[in-house]
C-alpha cells in the first residue's frame, strides 16, 4: 500500500468521524444507538415505499458532517483536487475487502465532466492508486444537489451500460462520493443488474 499523502493537518483530519460499530446493514449509516432493527429508518422507508432494492450493500467510510461539506466542496467544486487524497487510505482499506470484483465509479455525464473538469469519484480512485473500469454511462440531467428528496427518489432511469457482455455474471462495486438518499445508486445497480450482473455493492466515502 502506498504511503498516506499530508494535504490536510492532524487538526483538521480529526473533524473527519469515520464510520465504525454498529451501522445500518443495507446503507452503512453509523447507529450511535443500539437498536435491534437492522436497517435506519430511511432503508426501511424506502423497502415500504415499494423500491427495489437493486443495490445490496453500501458501506461507507465517513460521517457526512459540516467539515466534511466543506471539504468536498472544495475538492468536488473548487477544483482543489488534491483533497482527495485525504480520503486514498480510507478508500484502500475498503476495495481490499471487494478484492474478487471490478470496481466502477459512479460515471457523470460529458457536459458535467466538461463544466467540472473532472470525474470526483474517478479522481479518488486515481488518487488511491485503484485500478478501476468505466462500463457503466450517464445521460446528462440536472444535478443532483438542485432536486428535492421525493425527486431524487422517484426519477427515470438515466445510466446505461455500453456493453452488457463486460458486466455479465460479474461481481460489481460502485464507489462514488456521498451516499445520500441512495436513489442514484440504486439507480446505477439496476442498470448494472440487468445487464447481467451478479451482484451490486458500493462504497461511498460519506453516508
Amino acid at each position: 500500500m502506498e504511503k498516506e499523502k499530508v494535504v490536510i493537518c492532524q487538526r483538521c483530519k480529526s473533524e473527519l468521524s469515520q464510520i465504525t460499530g454498529h451501522v445500518c446493514s443495507r446503507c452503512g449509516r453509523m447507529r450511535h444507538e443500539h437498536r435491534e432493527e437492522v436497517m435506519c429508518g430511511d432503508c426501511e422507508r424506502w423497502s415500504l415505499g415499494n423500491k427495489t432494492n437493486h443495490l445490496d450493500q453500501n458501506i461507507a467510510c465517513f460521517e457526512y458532517n459540516n467539515f466534511a461539506k466543506e471539504l468536498m466542496a472544495l475538492y468536488k467544486y473548487k477544483g482543489d483536487y488534491v483533497l482527495g487524497a485525504v480520503f486514498a487510505a480510507a478508500l484502500q482499506q475498503k476495495c481490499m475487502v471487494k478484492n474478487k470484483s471490478i470496481i466502477i465509479p459512479l460515471p457523470i455525464s460529458e457536459e458535467r465532466r466538461y463544466e467540472r473538469g473532472f470525474n470526483q469519484t474517478e479522481g479518488l480512485l486515481h488518487l488511491a492508486g485503484i485500478p478501476f473500469e468505466t462500463q457503466l454511462k450517464r445521460e446528462h440531467t440536472e444535478k443532483q444537489s438542485k432536486k428535492s428528496r421525493k425527486e431524487r427518489i422517484e426519477q427515470e432511469q438515466f445510466f446505461f451500460v455500453e456493453n452488457n457482455t463486460e458486466i455479465s455474471s460479474r461481481e460489481i462495486v460502485l464507489v462514488d462520493d456521498i451516499y445520500t438518499t441512495g436513489a442514484t445508486l440504486h439507480l446505477a445497480a439496476k442498470a448494472l443488474k440487468e445487464a447481467g450482473a451478479k451482484s451490486v455493492s458500493s462504497i461511498t466515502i460519506f453516508r
